[in-house]
């Protein structure tokens, strides 16, 4: 019997997704930072000291560190001059600030339809959406799976546009040799706490372009050029020093901590190949990419199955996994953000003057397809092989229970 119906779950105590522990060099250092009294990146060395580590890590010349990653996607579109009448491309199943920061910018989100293999923008899709408004695309890796980015290349030749990498859920992932987050004309990080690094809250923007990273700097301390001079309209997005400490340190710890997330992820997946092609599809890396596994994505195949996904969802919680739930439910346009338009007051951005379009947020096939069908495990340092075992019993569990 299902545990949501009153049967013994398969895990009496429940898988609990969790960051690393810090250690206690970590906890010395962030000591250190409250005795100093030097509390903000201006005058510490620790924010710094990351931006230089995440610099080299990805192998690009520019990192600023900023307080989340929803305010490091303003930073790069605004960096990348995006504005008032521009539309930005991006996809529909993703967590909104991929979207938002857009209207952030005062430009109008246009919405792709996404490859139902990997999740993630269909290139073709996105070409269709491109118009003569189009400043910029923002490519989401989603879960840590990296996206076409050859195509997308082209298509910023081909159109004359940026590429955004929006890399929240993809720190360490690689496409061709190359880590994402390194290969667009601007790329940006969120480091919260169910990041691959965290500092509880954090983000950052990268590229390799001198221009955008000066304008970057000065978008995310007030737009200030010298003391109580402003240069343009900025914000303070700063990063703290306590933070700091935290990503520094997290980053040096990701490349240990990606081998846990590899090992889970490897016996679920193995665990999981009896259901495949049948009940689940999962979305698998192809050969020339390295997936970073922030989620695991799972696809039902809800036509063979009595229930709904939520039911699905609700019951694997009452077995005792912890560490499920869905990502994401409703692609964006149906969202009351998109279908009111409210924006900033009065419609705009949509309405806005140097815009003088309607843009449509039609329904998207694919979107919608995995919408309804998915179901999320998130990936952290602290699962075991023993979790990722107790996992697909409890999928198998359930789904053995709710099939036609």
């Amino acid at each position: 019997m299902l545990a949501i119906n009153g049967g013994k779950p398969v895990r009496e105590t429940p898988i609990v997704a969790r960051p690393a522990v810090y250690s206690e060099e970590v906890l010395q250092a962030i000591a250190d930072v409250l005795k100093s009294g030097i509390l903000t990146a201006q005058h510490g060395k620790w924010v710094k000291a990351f931006e230089n580590e995440l610099a080299s890590y990805l192998g690009v010349r520019h990192a600023m560190a900023v307080a989340n990653g929803t305010v490091a996607l303003h930073t790069a579109l605004k960096a990348l001059g995006v504005g008032p009448g521009d539309e930005v491309v991006t996809t529909p199943f993703t967590f909104a600030a991929s979207a938002t920061a857009v209207l952030h910018a005062n430009a109008v989100p246009v919405f792709a339809d996404i490859d139902r293999e990997t999740l993630n923008l269909d290139p073709a899709s996105v070409e269709e959406a491109i118009t003569d408004r189009t400043k910029a695309i923002v490519v989401v890796h989603l879960a840590g799976m990296p996206a076409e980015m050859d195509q997308f290349l082209k298509l910023a030749d081909r159109y004359g546009v940026k590429i955004v990498e929006d890399t929240a859920q993809a720190l360490g992932a690689e496409y061709r040799g190359r880590r994402v987050g390194s290969i667009g004309h601007v790329s940006t990080f969120s480091f919260y706490a169910t990041k691959h690094i965290t500092s509880g809250e954090g983000g950052a923007v990268a590229t390799d372009v001198a221009a955008y990273a000066e304008r970057a700097k000065l978008i995310r301390a007030h737009g200030e050029v010298g003391k109580y001079s402003y240069e343009l309209l900025g914000y303070n997005y700063r990063m703290s020093e306590i933070q700091g400490v935290l990503a520094y340190y997290q980053l040096k710890q990701l490349p240990e901590m990606q081998k846990r997330r590899d090992a889970y992820v490897k016996v679920l997946l193995e665990e999981l190949l009896p259901l495949e092609g049948d009940l689940i599809t999962v979305p698998r890396p192809k050969p020339y990419v390295k997936h970073s596994w922030h989620l695991v994505q799972i696809l039902l195949a809800i036509e063979k199955l009595t229930k709904p996904r939520d039911f699905v969802v609700e019951a694997l919680r009452a077995e005792g996994i912890g560490n499920v739930f869905v990502a994401y439910p409703t692609p964006l346009y149906k969202t009351p953000l998109f279908q009111k338009r409210e924006g900033h007051g009065l419609g705009c951005p949509w309405t806005c003057p140097y815009y003088k379009r309607k843009v449509e947020y039609k329904p998207l096939p694919n979107a919608e397809w995995a919408a309804e069908r998915v179901v999320s495990l998130l990936v952290m340092p602290n699962l075991t092989e023993q979790d990722a075992i107790d996992t697909a019993k409890a999928i198998k569990k359930v789904l053995s229970e709710v099939k036609r």
